[in-house]
């Protein structure tokens, strides 16, 4: 009877941790795994929101890197634009290649991304993209690349880019 017993009881511990188990697993795909930066204002500015978002996973920083971009150029949610987020990237942004170098990630993006807007759009889209590549951790440097070419002035705004944009040189959140 006492073997019944504690093989009985084992069982059941084997069936808890089984449903522990899938649980668990089953929390962790929910769960966010990258940040998406999109811009929101107040009556004398603009600035950035983080969302964070689940961004699937595999393929490295480079594969999250065209996940972000992809991310920003489709824009908030519905949910999301109804808290009064937007996106200053074209939707037709398109990634044309990426490459890590150590922690510097130089990311080449169709000529759509210099499109439209004035100083204050494009001021939003280059922040976007800069604060978004460089999370979560992993890469320190953004180097942006529009059809193939370095930028050092942006679109026809003429905005200075450094090129490559670090993270550590841009600590706090930019108001615009």
């Amino acid at each position: 009877m006492r073997t019944v017993v504690l093989r009985v009881v084992a069982l059941a511990l084997l069936l808890l941790l089984a449903l522990v188990a899938v649980l668990t697993v089953r929390t962790l795909h929910r769960l966010p795994n990258t940040v998406v930066y999109f811009v929101t204002s107040d009556a004398t500015s603009f600035h950035l929101a983080p969302v964070y978002r689940r961004g699937g996973g595999g393929g490295g920083a480079v594969a999250r890197a065209e996940r972000q971009v992809a991310a920003l150029a489709a824009g908030p949610t519905p949910g999301e634009a109804a808290t009064g987020l937007s996106s200053a990237v074209p939707a037709d942004t398109r990634v044309l290649g990426a490459q890590l170098h150590g922690t510097t990630l130089t990311i080449d993006l169709s000529a759509a991304f210099e499109r439209g807007g004035g100083s204050a759009s494009m001021m939003g889209r280059l922040d976007q993209l800069f604060y978004t590549l460089t999370r979560p951790d992993g890469i320190d440097a953004v180097s942006l690349e529009v059809e193939g070419q370095p930028v050092t002035a942006f679109a026809g705004e003429g905005i200075l880019v450094t090129n490559p944009w670090r993270r550590a040189d841009h600590p706090s959140d930019p108001v615009w």
